[in-house]
């Protein structure tokens, strides 16, 4: 089932071209990583599937419906959460829980599910940023939504409330959520995504899965051959890609390597490291291709 499926997207503001001719599809229970620089388009294409701004070209449908029909099945939590300071925490999840329709037992299960039972008296503004963020994505599950976007959910927070954070959402896609995730923590993202939505000058730079990325990239690949002893230096074949313990080669060759290392050397307990996700943000940003990208170690 499809959650989103925007088609040619494009909008300008105040005269300016913001997206132009921006396609993706996501489905449910899967989590999209929107990137790209400040200013690539992020934050206008979140508010197009919020249904604040509209296309001045292209489709886009928000679960089968126009962006904006169905606000209870969409949460959303803003890069920066901006709650009444003097509410206590309780309370103003209360609050939203009432704007939103939902019942008091809901309020009293994402205090426990999110760690601020000990804080629920407290007003907001002795909150640590981590409580803050806490129970921003709080509010924005309150009426269990079927899509949830989120604008730099783990800014400003330490690596153990970030952790937090991202172990929330994968329960969250487990369960069907489809999650839309604009960020700069490319290391915490990586191994939770599903997509890749990457923007630069409100265009598409790349989009695909990781191992797609992987491929259309011409970063080199790593292979990290055991310390068992054996003479690698010796095989003609991997000799022209070593690096001390390491191969270094352009994905074309992982078949013939790959092989090399398990008929010859009778070697399976290698480690293999294609391209990471911050390596491949700075190749297709950087527009960088052939024999430079290969050379550069990354």
């Amino acid at each position: 089932m499809l959650t989103i499926n925007a088609g040619q997207l494009g909008i300008s503001l105040g005269g300016h071209p913001r997206l132009q001719q921006v396609s993706f599809q996501l489905h449910e229970g899967e989590l999209l990583a929107l990137l790209g620089h400040n200013g690539a388009g992020k934050s206008t294409l979140i508010k197009l599937l919020l249904g604040l701004y509209q296309p001045d070209k292209g489709t886009l449908e928000v679960l089968g419906d126009k962006p904006g029909r169905q606000p209870l099945s969409v949460g959303y939590l803003p890069e920066n959460v901006s709650f009444y300071p003097q509410m206590q925490v309780a309370e103003l999840l209360q609050y939203f829980a009432s704007l939103k329709g939902v019942s008091a037992g809901r309020v009293k299960q994402l205090l426990s599910e999110f760690g601020l039972a000990h804080c629920a008296r407290q007003p907001l503004q002795v909150c640590s940023k981590g409580e803050r963020q806490r129970l921003g994505l709080a509010q924005a599950l309150l009426s269990r939504p079927q899509l949830l976007l989120l604008d730099e959910p783990t800014v400003g927070l330490d690596p153990l409330a970030s952790a937090f954070m991202y172990e929330a959402l994968e329960a969250l896609r487990s369960q069907g959520c489809s999650i839309v995730v604009c960020t700069h923590e490319l290391a915490l993202v990586e191994p939770v995504l599903d997509q890749v939505l990457l923007l630069s000058q409100g265009r598409i730079a790349a989009s695909g899965t990781l191992a797609q990325l992987q491929q259309q990239a011409d970063l080199p690949w790593r292979i990290k051959l055991p310390a068992n002893g054996a003479q690698w230096w010796q095989d003609s074949v991997l000799q022209p890609w070593l690096q001390q313990q390491t191969l270094q080669f352009p994905p074309s060759l992982l078949p013939q390597l790959s092989q090399r290392l398990m008929q010859h050397w009778h070697c399976v307990d290698y480690q293999l490291q294609p391209p990471d996700l911050a390596q491949l943000f700075r190749y297709f940003l950087a527009g960088r291709s052939g024999p430079a990208a290969l050379k550069e170690a990354v």
